[in-house]
């Protein structure tokens, strides 16, 4: 069962690195296309907007054309990272040692990435603030209730794995 949810999280991660580096390749050429009214196949901009068809999935993609393209790349590169980070989780499952030093910095570097939405959503919400617009609840705060929890989980494993590395060390040096 481990090493099915192991080889189940590295297909999700090439299946989103895949999709992702296809949307972020994609929306460089509708930008290379409003701006040098090039012809690329799969691209289309309509009023000032790129939009980009992904043949095989039916799906259609709108590419903005300002400061909020940045954030989609950001948002996108984070996840492409995430679910790296994910799969590299689960691979300590499937080692032989589990109490390794390696173990425990990538589940460290897991915890940081599910605290980093909360960082998002403080800015974003006082941003929001500032500017006089009310807050609404939707899906970003949703998504970092999840990360919250994943993290607050993590927290928990990581504390469990750090005495059990201690437990380790000392059976190791018992004679």
């Amino acid at each position: 069962m481990k090493k099915l949810a192991f080889i189940s999280s590295s297909i999700l991660f090439y299946c989103v690195a895949t999709l992702l580096i296809f949307i972020m390749v994609f929306s460089i050429l509708a930008f290379l296309e409003y701006k040098f009214d090039l012809p690329i196949p799969f691209v289309e901009v309509l009023n000032g907007r790129g939009k980009v068809h992904v043949p095989l999935l039916g799906l259609g993609i709108n590419i903005p054309f300002n400061y909020a393209i940045l954030i989609m790349w950001t948002a996108m590169t984070y996840y492409i990272i995430y679910f790296y980070s994910f799969k590299e989780f689960l691979r300590m499952f499937v080692e032989k040692n589990m109490f390794e030093t390696k173990s425990l910095k990538r589940l460290h570097f897991f915890l940081i990435l599910n605290i980093l939405p909360l960082v998002y959503i403080i800015i974003f919400t006082a941003s929001f603030l500032l500017k006089g617009i009310p807050i609404r609840l939707e899906d970003d705060y949703f998504i970092v209730l999840a990360h919250l929890i994943i993290a607050f989980l993590i927290y928990l494993y990581l504390d469990i794995l750090k005495k059990g590395k201690h437990i380790q060390e000392e059976n190791d040096l018992t004679i």
